[in-house]
């Protein structure tokens, strides 16, 4: 199984969320569980999977501020 990385920056109020190796997956929420649906879904939309995007192995990478 694919583990799919997130690479996440907040900006403002929004958690932004790039998907690693899955050029135009990205999308953004206001909370991490949010983020997590959005970032699953954004996944199955780009792979044109079936609609199960929990089944997906996601790892939130999260960028540390200098």
């Amino acid at each position: 199984m694919t583990t799919w990385i997130a690479d996440v920056e907040r900006e403002g109020d929004f958690l932004l969320a790039t998907v690693r190796d899955l050029p135009g997956a990205h999308t953004f929420a206001s909370d991490i569980e949010s983020l997590d649906a959005a970032v699953r879904e954004v996944i199955a939309l780009v792979l044109d999977l079936p609609d199960d995007p929990a089944r997906l192995d996601v790892a939130f990478a999260f960028a540390v501020p200098a």
